[in-house]
């Protein structure tokens, strides 16, 4: 992802530094559908797992919802296969994993589905929106972080917000020691094409009051950008803080 290659000056040396990874490696887990799939391979000179969701490797199932976390489940179960776990077991366990708290975690079912994912990247939030949206309408509350980390992303999260989004609700993430407005202009002038409503409420958590007021059956709330994290932080320092603790007392507030 960006952040990733911008902290290694370019995707080449990104793609050297992860090589020499795979030159050491003795196993090497490979996802055959990644377009440097065949790179990554011949630098191994060990023992080769390769897997695809494309044309079909293992048949697993895992409750976890999303494309992406059905490359995770394949990848772990080949990591299982390289150290010898039986496949029926690997099977099994899978069919039982749990989510992380704070990832893809759906905090209330009913009037309607409010999700909360930590996702904070323009990468993590297109899979997030790309996995729950369908038919359904969406109603987003995101923001992004400050503290002069990742500029160029704030535009970014707008543009992908725009794409999937019916209403959107800009917030506060973790400002630090930046102006939360600019970053929330910052992110808005990434929302070019048109969406049903646009709010820009700093109150987090009236930016979460307002999405389940205007939620109605049949469609998603999706709250982004902290999941689990304990902490908000702003301006005037550290604040205690959980999305799905307040999902929840807002929820009690509205509905009882």
């Amino acid at each position: 992802t960006p952040e990733h290659i911008e902290s290694h000056g370019g995707f080449e040396n990104y793609k050297r530094a992860k090589g020499e990874l795979f030159e050491s490696a003795k196993t090497a887990i490979i996802n055959l559908d990644d377009e440097n799939a065949e790179y990554f391979s011949e630098l191994c000179k060990g023992k080769k797992y390769g897997y695809s969701v494309e044309s079909g490797s293992i048949d697993i199932a895992t409750p976890l919802p999303g494309k992406f976390n059905l490359y995770n489940a394949l990848a772990a179960a080949y990591v299982g296969l390289s150290q010898g776990v039986d496949m029926k077991v690997i099977k099994e366990t899978l069919g039982k994993a749990k989510g992380i708290p704070g990832r893809m975690e759906t905090v209330i079912k009913e009037p309607f589905p409010v999700i909360v994912d930590y996702a904070h990247t323009p990468d993590a939030l297109e899979k997030v929106y790309k996995t729950v949206k369908g038919r359904h309408k969406l109603v987003c509350v995101l923001g992004a972080a400050g503290g002069g980390r990742d500029k160029w992303k704030r535009p970014q999260m707008g543009k992908i917000a725009a794409r999937y989004c019916d209403e959107i609700i800009l917030t506060n993430e973790d400002p630090y020691n930046e102006d939360p407005g600019r970053i929330l202009a910052e992110i808005k002038s990434g929302i070019s094409s048109p969406i049903s409503k646009l709010y820009e409420i700093l109150d987090r958590r009236e930016a979460i009051k307002k999405a389940l007021r205007i939620a109605k059956r049949g469609d998603i709330v999706v709250v982004t950008g902290k999941g689990a994290e304990p902490w908000l932080m702003t301006n005037e320092g550290r604040v205690a803080w959980d999305d799905r603790e307040i999902v929840r007392a807002v929820y009690r507030e509205i509905f009882g």
